[in-house]
């Protein structure tokens, strides 16, 4: 069965969509052993064995939506993506992974297409997540981050970040080069989005009056820089400005 993360499949023509389903499993305390044991070894080194039970933990939840899939008698998976999500308490601390895609009917062919998962969507994705929630739980300003981590939410794509990204723009670097280079590479985050998600994250926040005089003149600057004038959403501005 076909599983991808676009909304089509090349050279298939879709048939009938089904309603969007689901798989959960879940990431116990055991699991995260090796990340409560040495967070820094999390960060600077390779941990197979917790990568292999990432990648096995992703298999399961594929199959199990494909399992899913299987009883609409569906012939592939669109729209696929994953998502985590934090459980904590009584001392203990779990992560939930949720696997969400539609099903479709595909119009037959004699062309037999490979299995496939499309996109960049695998077993590293889950790993990523994990590690994207840990550096926002931990996250206090520029100044205790390093320049890996940095590296890391500035070419993740992850939209887990977005909050974070609005929190250093209130961070000042003062006249420390080190931290100047280190905001400077956390906000190329927007550099390695399109240009739709860039305009629809700094419009919403412009729209949302709840900015802090930093932010404000970060994300003007950014619009600019970037030539993401966008009309209609000044328009919505300048409206919401007068009313």
């Amino acid at each position: 069965m076909i599983v991808t993360s676009t909304n089509t499949i090349e050279g298939r023509e879709v048939l009938r969509y089904f309603d969007p389903i689901s798989a959960t499993a879940v990431i116990g305390a055991n699991a995260l052993s090796e990340i409560g044991a040495s967070f820094v070894d999390f960060f600077g080194g390779r941990s197979r064995n917790y990568e292999n039970k990432l990648q096995e933990l992703y298999k399961s939840v594929v199959e199990s939506l494909k399992q899913n899939a299987r009883s609409y008698r569906a012939d592939a998976v669109i729209g696929f993506s994953v998502n985590i999500d934090e459980i904590s308490g009584k001392g203990t601390q779990m992560f939930m992974i949720t696997a969400i895609g539609t099903p479709v009917l595909l119009h037959p062919s004699t062309h037999i297409q490979a299995e496939a998962v499309g996109g960049d969507i695998d077993g590293s994705v889950i790993k990523n997540k994990v590690k994207a929630s840990l550096i926002i739980e931990r996250y206090t300003s520029i100044y205790a981050m390093d320049n890996t981590t940095a590296e890391f939410i500035a070419t993740s794509r992850l939209t887990e970040f977005v909050p974070l990204l609005f929190k250093a723009m209130n961070d000042d670097p003062g006249l420390a080069q080190e931290y100047i280079d280190r905001q400077a590479v956390l906000f190329r985050y927007f550099d390695f989005l399109n240009k739709d998600q860039v305009t629809a994250i700094l419009y919403g926040h412009l729209l949302s009056n709840d900015l802090t005089s930093k932010q404000f003149k970060y994300i003007n600057k950014a619009i600019s820089s970037s030539n993401l004038i966008d009309y209609d959403q000044v328009e919505k501005l300048l409206v919401g400005s007068l009313l």
